[in-house]
């Protein structure tokens, strides 16, 4: 017998009397009326003859999918992130913009450094200098999914370093460390 097998067998209702309502009773016999074997009551008259053949069902095969995008290289994000951290401490850029870069420590700890910034200098004094710039950034990644960066950036005639440590959360890099020299 084939893989699919036959599963039900469909019997004849039982014949009913013309002249009452419901079906026949069991064990009744009417004029004219012919039955072929035993009655079955119920909306369904069904006799189940299974028969199964058991054939080898090979296992699936299973195969590595990527598990989306890739993250950006860290060297390349942790020098727009250090160039972005330099333009807001030097009010050439709104905080605002380090929200999705920054955990909520970071981003409070430079949101407090910036409205001191705001305090102590007007803004044409902040225009009137010359531009921060970053001169190296050196990235280490003591796991995969952790970089720690180190950068030198120049202010005018003044450098600073800045340190960061990079991690993946959601599948993108968030600064969750800061430290300013």
């Amino acid at each position: 017998m084939s893989a699919y097998a036959t599963l039900a067998t469909v019997h004849p209702l039982p014949e009913t009397d013309p002249t009452s309502a419901g079906p026949a009773v069991a064990g009744t016999t009417y004029p004219g009326s012919v039955r072929t074997g035993p009655m079955t009551q119920g909306a369904l008259a069904l006799r189940y003859e299974v028969e199964f053949e058991r054939d080898v069902v090979p296992a699936p095969s299973l195969r590595l999918v990527p598990a989306g995008p890739r993250l950006p290289d860290p060297q390349a994000w942790a020098s727009k992130l250090v160039q972005a951290v330099a333009e807001v401490l030097a009010g050439d850029r709104p905080i605002s913009q380090l929200v999705r870069f920054t955990d909520s420590v970071v981003f409070g700890e430079l949101n407090r450094r910036v409205r001191l910034l705001g305090l102590t200098t007007t803004a044409t004094a902040r225009g009137s200098k010359e531009r921060s710039a970053v001169r190296s950034v050196h990235v280490s990644t003591p796991a995969t999914e952790v970089a720690e960066v180190a950068a030198h950036v120049r202010y005018g005639e003044r450098s600073r370093a800045i340190a960061l440590r990079l991690e993946v959360h959601r599948g993108r890099w968030i600064c969750t460390a800061l430290q300013l020299g």
